[in-house]
């Protein structure tokens, strides 16, 4: 019998290999292999009677990791499904989706012998037999050696004790936990410190509305039928969707069957995870990358052998081992946080429809702004369109109210470095003279963009990056958000000379300076990755103490754009509304009037308290910002669709994007003109460039980038495959070469 092995390296093939007879190898099982002059992990993908290499000769495996098999059928189909749609060595998938607590290391140990003589032995030696017979086992990793007695010479005497038969060296590869051993209850709730698996109450359900009632029994329906149904909720916010949620995973659960919810930030989970503990009486699993080892690895024993019925994560639970998978749930089903960038750029949203449509579970993709792809799809029959219009509570939609920040009225009203305008400032002042709360949004993290200068114009750029560097007030610093390179602040122009620098843009720091300097009395807080990552607030305390009153005014980025419920909050004000509308990205009018659609959303959520939305823009009459004024999906929807038929983009014709980069330039400009004289013409997609991509460097490397639009009719994948093998022939050694397939940015 013979395997073939998917190997963590970026090669595109499987490995045939030997299984020896005594090996009870299945597909998903962990084995140590033999690769060239050492060994390697891999994960049995196939077994085979006869092998499907024949050049040459087939060594055997060496040894099997995981007596259960790692990876379950559905698992591997959808690996294999992402390896052939996003063209990315199965290896490298496979190293994605396996998380860093079930990856087997190599370890050495130093194993006690005694056919020798210690006696013998000199000074430097003597005390490192000693210690290994001495051992609880008569046996030392290297690296406890290494710790005792220093690295310096011990490779030497440990070689000469292994000489003088005193002790033996081993090989061992193990993990740190136990992977076929079942695992203690979770031990992790919203602050780690308490058991928070196994829920003591439960809270009766809330009444739901016609259209809510409706949209549940369509959900059931499909979960009871036990066959792939997928559904789109498009549910204004505030409408409760939630709610349904619920009690879709109730009758989940009352099906034995386990439920996962997909959420876009990580952020949401902890008040997620609260909601569902108070609600259901099961274990919870939580699945995201902030967790540490031991976290993760009881959450993902659990969720394999059946033990966690609901399960709550990011992107990355969509590989999380599923015993009896029945319902899947991706909330905020539009946010561009399910893409996945960098090694594999897989979407999250579309691995959820590939991975429920295997397990026959039923899906749905929730939003109050949906995709424009989920839109079509639903159009096209492919979704069912479920639609709550109305908000749970019975409140009405916020009044959303437009400043022009260029209009004649503002002129001699308005500072020009203010950021809050005399009309949202008294807004804010009746809203609190009111003892309700108010949210200010800018999306926009650091004190500003860019330092200018007054004399030549240069901005303070970062070394390894085509970008701005951000000052940051509060740190001190000039920061690149993309490579974390920083320097301190300086007076100087670096490229005149001149002590002629100043801020140039807002940020949420200089914000959160202004918003004190005008509202002395109010107790405000901020909240942006930069206040979050440094430990300077407490994300779930800060979030907490605004839904309580504590707060008075929380502003910060899109961090509190979506998922959250604030009874009180009763005024939102949009500071700079045309923020991510000067990306250069055919969606940046969507992602625009998604974001703000959203986050007026968390306006006047009860119906005791009327929201208003003021929405400060320079560009009142932009369609996504009228729009979002006029509460108007359908007209933002047909308008952006009509741009995109035009143009033949996604959702009506795919794309792909190939990208480039070198630590040379000319070795990159070398490739882009070998590349365009080797492109020949395609009846299935167009090719536009390659040319250097909007960030031209970035972490010191200098980008181009290929984008390869579908043709009608055409075949995207039937293009991409021989483009992808041109591009690293051309490339070699010298280049990196990545294939984006529905790529979600282009800078």
């Amino acid at each position: 019998m013979f395997a073939q092995i998917a190997l963590p390296i970026p090669k595109r093939s499987l490995f045939t290999y030997k299984l020896p007879p005594d090996m009870e190898a299945e597909p998903g099982s962990l084995v140590l292999v033999p690769v060239a002059r050492t060994e390697r992990v891999g994960v049995v993908w196939q077994i085979q009677e006869k092998p499907s290499w024949s050049g040459g000769e087939i060594r055997s495996i060496t040894e099997l990791l995981t007596k259960k098999p790692l990876l379950d059928r559905e698992l591997l189909f959808l690996l294999d499904w992402i390896s052939r749609y996003y063209l990315r060595p199965i290896g490298s998938v496979v190293s994605v989706a396996m998380p860093g607590h079930l990856r087997f290391k190599r370890h050495q140990n130093a194993i006690w012998r005694g056919e020798g003589s210690i006696d013998k032995l000199n000074a430097s030696h003597k005390p490192i037999a000693e210690a290994i017979q001495q051992s609880r086992k008569k046996q030392l990793t290297i690296a406890t050696l290494e710790k005792k007695f220093g690295r310096q010479a011990l490779k030497s005497r440990l070689k000469t004790l292994a000489t003088n038969k005193i002790i033996t060296i081993q090989d061992e590869w193990r993990t740190r936990y136990d992977t076929d051993e079942p695992t203690q209850p979770i031990t992790e709730n919203l602050n780690h410190s308490q058991t928070a698996t196994v829920i003591t109450k439960q809270s009766s359900k809330l009444t739901l509305n016609p259209q809510q009632m409706g949209c549940v029994e369509a959900i059931v329906a499909g979960i009871t039928d036990g066959k792939f149904t997928p559904f789109l909720l498009h549910g204004v916010t505030g409408s409760g969707k939630t709610e349904v949620y619920f009690q879709a995973v109730d009758a989940c659960l009352a099906q034995n069957k386990q439920a996962l919810l997909l959420v876009p930030e990580i952020s949401l989970t902890p008040q997620l995870e609260k909601r569902y503990r108070d609600r259901f009486q099961v274990k919870l699993a939580i699945f995201h990358s902030d967790q540490s080892d031991k976290q993760r690895f009881e959450h993902w024993v659990n969720i394999r052998d059946g033990n966690a019925q609901v399960v709550i994560g990011a992107r990355s639970a969509i590989f999380a081992p599923f015993d009896k998978l029945g319902l899947v749930v991706v909330d905020e089903e539009h946010d561009g946080s399910y893409k996945q960038e960098g090694n594999v750029p897989y979407q999250g949203r579309d691995m959820a429809v590939v991975r429920a449509k295997q397990a026959g579970a039923t899906l749905v993709l929730g939003s109050a702004t949906p995709s424009l792809e989920s839109l079509v799809n639903a159009e096209a029959g492919r979704y069912t369109l479920l639609v709550l219009s109305q908000r749970a509570t019975g409140a009405k939609p916020p009044k959303i109210e437009i400043i022009h920040l260029g209009g004649e009225e503002l002129k001699d009203k308005m500072s020009r470095m203010a950021l809050i305008s005399p009309p949202l400032v008294t807004a804010i002042n009746e809203t609190l003279d009111k003892k309700q709360q108010v949210l200010l949004f800018l999306n926009r993290r650091g004190y500003a963009p860019s330092l200018l200068c007054r004399q030549c114009g240069q901005a303070v750029m970062c070394p390894n990056c085509s970008v701005t560097l951000t000052f940051h007030r509060g740190k001190s610093k000039l920061v690149c958000h993309y490579c974390d390179f920083w320097q301190g602040v300086m007076d100087i122009c670096p490229k005149c000379g001149q002590l002629s620098l100043f801020h140039f843009g807002p940020g949420t720091e200089q914000l959160e300076k202004e918003a004190i300097k005008k509202f002395p009395n109010a107790r405000i807080a901020r909240i942006d990755r930069d206040s979050v990552s440094s430990g300077e607030i407490d994300l779930t305390t800060v979030l907490e103490g605004f839904r309580d009153r504590k707060l008075d005014i929380l502003l910060g980025t899109q961090m509190i754009a979506k998922g959250h419920h604030f009874p009180h909050l009763a005024l939102v004000g949009v500071v700079q509304a045309e923020t991510s509308l000067c990306q250069p990205d055919f969606r940046s009018s969507e992602r625009t009037f998604q974001l703000l659609t959203q986050v007026a959303g968390r306006a006047g959520r009860e119906e005791e308290i009327p929201g208003r939305v003021l929405v400060q823009t320079f560009d009142p009459n932009h369609y996504a910002i009228r729009a979002v004024m006029e509460q108007n999906l359908a007209g933002f929807v047909a308008t952006e669709k009509e741009f995109r038929n035009i143009a033949q983009y996604p959702p009506y014709l795919r794309m792909a994007l190939l990208r480039v980069s070198s630590t040379v330039q000319k070795n990159g400009e070398l490739f882009c003109q070998q590349l365009r004289e080797k492109l020949q013409p395609n009846s299935d997609v167009i090719y536009l460039g390659p040319a250097p991509a909007p960030i031209f460097k970035l972490r010191n490397r200098f980008r181009w980038q290929l984008l390869i639009k579908e043709n009608p009719g055409g075949k995207l994948h039937r293009a991409l495959t021989p483009l992808m093998s041109l591009a690293e022939e051309l490339a070699g050694s010298r280049l990196r070469v990545e294939m984006d397939v529905d790529p979600h940015s282009f800078l």
